[in-house]
């Protein structure tokens, strides 16, 4: 190739470069980007410099282009070095201070190589052999290349790895970039070894602009600093949670526009590059989680604009390259409405518990009165005429039925509070069970069923006599509603362990299989007609059962269809002495 055509290939290759650094620019504020351009604006200087170079005759003028494209090779290590770092989200390794430090060394190192004429540091060897400008370089200067080329090596590999663990749709052109910026690199340590050869490299090196064209192609086409940013800018700042990004170090990096509203109406006018403990002093929890990069949630309250307002906070570890503690994500959703909805369902649950404790006391006295009444109506019911006797016994029957499916309503609102509390204490299960059969016995003698308390003298139960008692006379009352004319009922318990079965047996109508699965469903409350037509709410079993679990038990059912149903609970034992049955 004749010395015009290369000049001419220079040259365009430098348009080149212009042209990718004027696209770059429009990206300047995207991460790491402002350090990129400082990588291509040495690499214009550099071809720059090697064309002049070129067009000198010389020595001292080829020197002089010589050292200033040499100048601009040295500068862009740090320019690379730092955009790799911000790229990958290590930028925290170097702050201000180490930045300035690093650039000074590498400026050092240029200045020596402008002074190297008095200092011979650089260069052993200077000559011009056929209108090219050949060195020999010390044993000092091939060092600092070395050591260079070494950082440059460790940037590829951290750039490689940022590219293996990107979306799979990039990482095949994002390989394909690497590549082709890695030519630069691996012709400069030809350059090194094999000195004679600069003659035709330095031309080659400033070809390297083509080369970024490719590149450049390649991030048009895939739209690596467009479609991100744009997307995570579009995303983040529709959201109406507000989003914090801090670094390992408690300096906030990123945020939304969400978070920073949020925070301005607190009196913090820019949140970027201020530390956690400073922007949540007023929440050590969540700044604590923040630092030591935890994952976790908070609530917490502010007061915004004379109103409190409650949030929850979200707090995430942020981890890149497969390396964890790279700093935390904080997402922060506004609660307000609904710990306000929260609290008025508290306010309305107390209300509710309130009217139904005066409610309950208004109901049941007088229904419990009327029972009194008719139980004495019964006991003189062969003084009255038989006529009056059927409206007795109705009447009895009808305030009995009244009088138990309130007493079972009641008591089932009652187990649905969460403060509802149980009093344990020791009771004799027989005269529990004995006071359960005496409540009942004029509906078992109406229909001439035997009931028999089988429970042995001594069997004591740890429980509440209230629950206990409400529990043995709804089972009662079940046994006798499906047991027919002339049936028998049998109580009966059994000592398991700490525990006491107890069990109520009748030879009624029974159940079918699928009865039994259904028998204590909590969304469908079933009330069947008994052997007489007794009716029923149906929550009789429903009470007794969650009064059993919250006693610390539990209960199921045997029952055969036509062969009678077997009612099995449990209930905390406290001593059984032998003794005889009732």
């Amino acid at each position: 190739m004749t010395t015009t055509m290369q000049h001419i290939f220079m040259i365009a290759s430098v348009i080149m470069m212009c042209i990718i650094f004027y696209f770059l620019y429009g990206f300047r504020k995207e991460r790491g980007i402002n350090y990129l351009i400082g990588v291509i604006g040495c690499r214009i200087i550099y071809a720059s410099g090697v064309i002049c170079e070129g067009n000198s005759y010389s020595l001292m003028g080829k020197l002089f282009f010589r050292n200033i494209h040499q100048t601009a090779l040295n500068l862009m290590v740090p320019f690379f070095v730092l955009f790799v770092l911000e790229l990958v989200a290590y930028d925290k390794l170097l702050r201000t201070r180490g930045k300035i430090v690093m650039f000074a060394l590498f400026a050092t190192w240029s200045m020596l190589m402008w002074l190297d004429a008095d200092l011979h540091i650089i260069y052993r060897k200077i000559e011009l052999f056929n209108g090219h400008l050949l060195t020999t370089k010390t044993i000092y200067s091939i060092t600092y290349a070395m050591i260079c080329y070494s950082i440059l090596a460790v940037c590829f590999y951290f750039l490689f790895q940022y590219i293996r663990n990107t979306r799979k749709d990039l990482r095949s052109p994002g390989m394909w970039v690497l590549f082709l910026i890695s030519f630069t690199f691996i012709i400069e340590i030809v350059k090194l070894f094999k000195s004679e050869w600069s003659s035709w490299l330095l031309p080659m090196s400033v070809y390297c602009g083509f080369l970024g064209m490719l590149v450049l192609v390649i991030i048009l086409r895939y739209k690596f600093f467009s479609l991100t940013p744009f997307a995570r800018n579009i995303v983040l700042d529709t959201l109406q949670e507000s989003i914090l990004i801090a670094n390992a170090s408690g300096k906030i990096i990123d945020s939304n526009k969400q978070a920073s509203h949020w925070f301005s109406e607190m009196g913090y006018a820019t949140i970027s590059g201020r530390n956690i403990s400073e922007l949540l002093s007023s929440w050590p929890n969540w700044a604590m989680l923040c630092q030591s990069m935890q994952q976790g949630n908070i609530e917490i309250d502010a007061w915004l604009g004379g109103e409190r307002k409650f949030y929850s906070v979200n707090v995430y570890p942020l981890h890149t390259l497969r390396r964890q503690g790279e700093g935390s994500i904080s997402l922060i959703f506004d609660i307000t409405e609904k710990q306000r909805h929260l609290e008025q369902i508290a306010q309305l649950n107390q209300l509710k518990d309130q009217l139904f404790t005066i409610v309950s006391h208004d109901i049941r006295g007088p229904l419990a009165l009327q029972f009194q009444l008719v139980e004495l109506l019964e006991d003189d019911r062969d003084s009255f005429g038989t006529e009056h006797r059927a409206i007795v016994e109705m009447l009895g029957d009808q305030i009995r039925n009244t009088l138990g499916m309130t007493a079972n309503l009641l008591e089932w609102f009652r187990s649905q509070r969460e403060d509802m509390a149980l009093r344990p204490q020791s009771l004799e299960l027989s005269e529990v069970v004995k006071e359960g059969c005496h409540v009942l016995h004029i509906r078992s003698g109406a229909k001439q069923i035997m009931v028999h308390n089988n429970i042995a003298l001594g069997t004591r139960v740890y429980a509440d006599r209230e629950a206990l008692g409400l529990i043995i006379r709804n089972l009662l009352s079940n046994a006798i509603k499906f047991t027919g004319l002339g049936g028998s009922i049998h109580i009966q318990d059994e000592v398991s362990e700490n525990m006491v079965i107890i069990s109520v047996r009748d030879n009624g109508i029974g159940m079918k299989e699928e009865q039994t699965r259904q028998l204590f469903s909590d969304k469908q409350i079933h009330s069947i007609p008994g052997t007489m037509g007794e009716k029923g709410a149906g929550l009789g079993l429903l009470v007794s059962r969650q009064f059993v679990e919250r006693s610390g038990g539990t209960m199921w059912v045997e029952s055969q269809f036509g062969q009678g149903s077997v009612i099995y609970f449990t209930m905390r034992g406290v001593q059984r002495n032998e003794s005889s049955h009732n």
